[in-house]
């Protein structure tokens, strides 16, 4: 995949130097990063060279206007940025390159370019996480599945909530944006998607994952053929190799995701309700004629935990206890 050229003006030598460091090690990213610290080398850039984004400092801006005709013009700022720049955005220069980088590719996701990613279906792996069964485990297993592929298989994972009402925001932490924007701008068929979607990652510890829906009326107007295009999109045009679908039981559209899944695992609880509710969703596949959904289920009884977990680093830690061993020596099967 060819990556999208970024030049980063500005005369703090050693600030544009390892923001060009940072970004240009990273695998997998999507921008190479190019520097200009001297007036007339970036009057040379300006004049002869294609810029794709183009990031400076709002002095040198407004010191080389009028030679400045790039499309995609973000502006570095130290603090305010004065009100005749124009339409151009700006970035607080001072924070993460992370998070820098989010806010690029969020402005840049916006520019109507032709430039589009046609990918190729990768060996990624759809992993559904599910269970009929209320207070089954379901999400914390999900979690601590992907922080392991992370960690101990080294693999690039993607984790992706479709419940109703997740409140993953309440201890995972939220975003500027979430799955419902993501599903929005995909509906307004524009061809960065690629720049949308890593513009919205979070990570947590090596995992990354999207924010989900936050509005129950947003999340209920998303169509299984929207959330099943989000799935190809990130199978064709991402460098993931799993993705775990972590999904809830009352959007209605369970069965056509799950197909979409390559295994599924079913936490489930052993009293007597719990079983009465699995008996009946396996009976609801069968008259779906879902016996190859059916087929893919892998019903667990998960360890209890000692204690629920109180905090991200809890969470954590977990992959290093019970529930953590019980997975790792899942993954060997």
């Amino acid at each position: 995949m060819k990556s999208t050229g970024m030049w980063v003006a500005d005369s703090q030598e050693a600030y544009a130097k390892a923001f060009m460091e940072y970004v240009n090690l990273k695998k997998n990213h999507l921008f190479q990063v190019r520097v200009c610290t001297d007036e007339e080398q970036l009057k040379k850039i300006l004049s002869d060279e294609e810029i794709e984004i183009l990031l400076i400092t709002a002095e040198w801006y407004e010191t080389f206007r009028e030679l400045i005709h790039q499309k995609s013009v973000i502006i570095l700022s130290e603090g305010s940025v004065s009100g005749d720049i124009g339409n151009c955005p700006a970035v607080y220069k001072y924070q993460s390159v992370e998070n820098i980088l989010r806010e690029v590719m969020f402005y840049y996701s916006e520019q109507d370019s032709e430039r589009a990613y046609i990918g190729v279906r990768r060996d990624t792996r759809v992993i559904g996480v599910f269970s009929p069964c209320g207070g089954s485990g379901k999400t914390v297993f999900a979690l601590t599945l992907g922080e392991i592929l992370a960690e101990k298989e080294n693999q690039n994972v993607l984790y992706l909530n479709l419940e109703e009402c997740s409140g993953i925001a309440g201890y995972l932490g939220g975003g500027h944006w979430n799955a419902s924007d993501l599903i929005y701008f995909l509906r307004q068929n524009k061809a960065q998607f690629l720049y949308r979607l890593n513009s919205m990652i979070q990570k947590l510890d090596r995992m990354d994952y999207i924010p989900p829906c936050e509005s129950y009326t947003d999340f209920c107007q998303i169509t299984a053929d929207e959330w099943q295009r989000l799935l190809q999109l990130i199978r064709t045009q991402t460098h993931y190799d799993s993705i775990i679908l972590d999904l809830g039981n009352v959007m209605g559209h369970e069965a056509e995701l799950l197909r979409q899944c390559d295994g599924i695992y079913v936490p489930v609880r052993q009293d007597m309700i719990s079983r009465a509710k699995v008996d009946q969703y396996e009976m609801y596949l069968q008259i779906l004629d879902g016996l190859d959904i059916l087929e893919k289920m892998q019903k667990l009884e998960l360890p209890m935990c000692r204690s629920t977990p109180g905090s991200t680093e809890d969470l954590l830690m977990l992959r290093q206890r019970e529930l953590g061993v019980y997975i790792r020596e899942l993954l060997k099967e």
